[in-house]
């Protein structure tokens, strides 16, 4: 789980999460339709307080901030100006909690009831993202860096959705779309970042799709990019991820020649009314993706191969995760399995050069014909040809093939 540092404060424009020191519940970006356009606690329905390690493997607890007047918060593809039209001002706050720098986040809004403009304090009473006039413990925050000399106390990680997603070298699996670039620590437990490039149906009936390789450690994914991450353990603590550079704040783009899809958002559950915590709804923010049946998502099959399969119809495809679009192939309704699985050479009699499983004089006439065709510069002889094994195929060969069906009489 990570924990707020010692020296967890805002530094500068960067990558932070931002929790509670009344509840320590973290600021999490959820969705998209706000209730309201002008109103502080606009925020409320899309923003989900969550607590324990949940904020760890979320990419909607990763906040983009780039100042601290005036200012925006930035994440998944958004920010609150854009959708609210209405300004933050971070500030210290007039204490410190827990020993701790903390801060509050005020914006004004003008009261047409009033007919004034009002001071708000955004805080979190333990029923969500909401605002005040007056500040308490509940509407301080920490504002916890999140990047790479942050790994020991702060992280970002990522983790299959379950410990079978594992093939069979022993690595584990799973698929990630985010707004903000990262980079694959050195030595860590994410060997590389990987997409899809096309899908083959085999003899056995099946289709292969082989993991294409973008980027290894000490590389950096792009921003808005799905990927398939090859990872050494199932849990996050071991696959940190290392927030990079500026927030792209922009939605997904496939890389050129890629079939995976990805967005943001889908279906969640959070408060419905402010006055009172038993009451939830599930909210469906408008850039959800509804599941469909070329639409792929990462899993296993009945005996614990790692694939590609359809999800169930009416469901949406789950946020921050990247899916094998199989469309443009033409293709629905399939399961689509992990690696190619190289199809069994069949087996070479040496001096079967007709292939008919079965040495005879067809085969010294056809390697004959073979020779004289080599000497012309015709294409490599075929397996069976180079009956000695000596990696030539020459008169030798002929005369080999001959003294052995003479044996056979």
């Amino acid at each position: 789980m990570a924990t707020i540092g010692a020296a967890a404060q805002y530094s500068g424009p960067g990558f932070y999460r931002v929790q509670n020191a009344s509840t320590h519940s973290y600021i999490c970006i959820k969705g998209t339709q706000y209730q309201k356009s002008t109103y502080p606690d606009a925020f409320w329905p899309c923003v989900l307080m969550q607590k324990d390690s949940a904020q760890v493997t979320d990419p909607g607890s990763i906040i983009y901030i780039p100042g601290t007047e005036d200012t925006s918060l930035y994440g998944q593809g958004v920010d609150t100006y854009s959708l609210t039209k209405m300004w933050l001002d971070v500030e210290p706050a007039s204490v410190n909690e827990e020993g701790k720098p903390s801060y509050i986040a005020t914006t004004e809004y003008y009261d047409p009831q009033l007919n004034k403009v009002i001071r708000c304090i955004f805080r979190d009473r333990g029923n969500g993202f909401t605002a005040g006039t007056i500040e308490k413990t509940e509407s301080r925050w920490w504002i916890e860096p999140v990047n790479e000399e942050s790994l020991e106390f702060s992280y970002f990680g990522v983790k299959p959705t379950s410990d079978a997603i594992k093939d069979a070298d022993g690595y584990y699996w799973t698929t990630l779309c985010c707004d903000f670039a990262v980079t694959i620590p050195v030595d860590g437990g994410v060997e590389g970042a990987y997409t899809i490039e096309t899908v083959v149906k085999l003899n056995d009936g099946k289709h292969y799709a082989a993991p294409f390789k973008l980027y290894g450690q000490g590389e950096t994914v792009p921003a808005a990019t799905p990927v398939l991450l090859k990872c050494t353990s199932p849990y996050a603590s071991d696959n940190k991820l290392i927030p990079t550079g500026e927030i792209a704040n922009n939605t997904t783009f496939p890389v050129s020649n890629c079939m995976l899809d990805g967005n943001y958002f889908s279906t969640f559950t959070n408060y419905a009314d402010l006055n009172d915590m038993s009451v939830t709804k599930v909210y469906t923010p408008t850039q959800a993706t509804k599941a469909d049946r070329g639409y792929l998502v990462l899993g296993v099959d009945d005996q614990g191969k790692v694939c590609f399969r359809p999800q169930e119809d009416g469901t949406y495809m789950a946020a921050n995760t990247a899916w094998l679009n199989t469309y443009p192939m033409g293709l629905e309704d399939v399961t689509v399995y992990l690696g190619i699985e190289p199809e069994p050479e069949p087996e070479v009699v040496a001096g079967d050069v007709n292939g008919d499983g079965k040495l005879s004089i067809a085969d010294v006439s056809n390697l004959i014909d073979i020779i004289l065709d080599l000497e012309k510069g015709a294409a490599p002889a075929p397996k069976g040809a180079d009956y000695n094994g000596d990696g030539v195929v020459n008169i030798i060969d002929v005369t080999e093939l001959i003294d052995k069906l003479l044996d056979l009489v």
